[in-house]
């Protein structure tokens, strides 16, 4: 059987880890095609994916992120194989239920991957817990740094997040990092909460803090928030590519396992199109 993979929307560092382990055990039986469309022209490219080192989670991916096709090529792109691996996040899943898994003859499984954790139906998503890893650790050394600098006015120092992290990373990673977070839903009573958060935290000894919000919310958080404070305001964007990781934590190897695994039964038990859905007592297959 021809198995396609192909990779949408990010690839975070778990990724490889998926391919390399499906080359392993579904080869020689299978023959593992990687498929990338390039972007602009939607030429699709198909090579079959083979161990090329000797230090596999060190290597570079044998895959990189592809183009979407066009909304009436899909059928015509994945022809090419009997089966397809669709790795990808939340708009990767609205263009593969949309356009592949319910009119195409060919069986295709949805493998939930985002550093943001926003794919409808999973409570953590592949990637996620090395981009928190990543996100706080850079929080944390700024903080070192602030903290050893005293000024005249408390120090407030902004965590603007690119991409579309959801108002549960925003969340989480403002409490591993304890700050504080915003997001673009809060009522006015929530924002007034929040300043008067920030206000308390300032103490003889404290004399700095951070919030955490996504880009796209910049300007109003710092309208709503920052502009109503007495502080010295300064912020960093933290860009997409930096929370992928060049390593997988321990819990997003766990979780690159467990997909793995389901990934392998659903090709060898040549199950119908579904997707995964990472919930709380395990890896669920759902059916389309």
């Amino acid at each position: 059987m021809k198995v396609g993979v192909i990779v949408f929307g990010s690839l975070p560092a778990g990724v490889k880890q998926i391919v390399y382990k499906l080359q392993l055990h579904l080869t020689p039986k299978h023959e593992l095609v990687g498929m990338e469309i390039e972007k602009g022209t939607g030429t699709a490219r198909y090579k079959e994916l083979n161990i090329n080192s000797d230090s596999p989670y060190l290597s570079d991916s044998m895959l990189m992120v592809s183009a979407y096709p066009g909304d009436d090529k899909w059928e015509e792109t994945f022809s090419a194989v009997d089966t397809a691996v669709v790795i990808g996040n939340a708009e990767a899943k609205e263009k593969w239920d949309a356009y592949l898994a319910g009119h195409s003859s060919i069986r295709s499984l949805f493998v939930p991957v985002s550093i943001f954790n926003d794919i409808e139906g999973s409570v953590s998503s592949l990637g996620y817990d090395t981009a928190l890893n990543s996100i706080v650790d850079n929080i944390l050394r700024v903080k070192d740094t602030i903290n050893s600098l005293k000024y005249d006015k408390p120090r407030l120092f902004g965590f603007s997040i690119d991409g579309s992290p959801s108002t549960k990373m925003l969340e989480d990673i403002s409490n591993a990092g304890d700050g504080h977070f915003f997001a673009p839903q809060f009522a006015e009573d929530e924002i007034e909460a929040l300043k008067g958060r920030i206000e308390s935290s300032f103490t003889e000894w404290n004399t700095s803090s951070v919030l955490i919000y996504s880009a796209a919310s910049a300007g109003l958080a710092k309208e709503k928030v920052v502009d109503n404070l007495n502080v010295d305001f300064k912020y960093t964007e933290v860009d997409e590519a930096l929370c992928m990781g060049t390593n997988p934590t321990a819990a997003d190897r766990i979780l690159a396992n467990d997909l793995t695994d389901e990934i392998l039964t659903w090709v060898k038990q040549e199950q119908v199109t579904g997707q995964l859905a990472v919930q709380t007592d395990g890896i669920a297959f759902i059916n389309r």
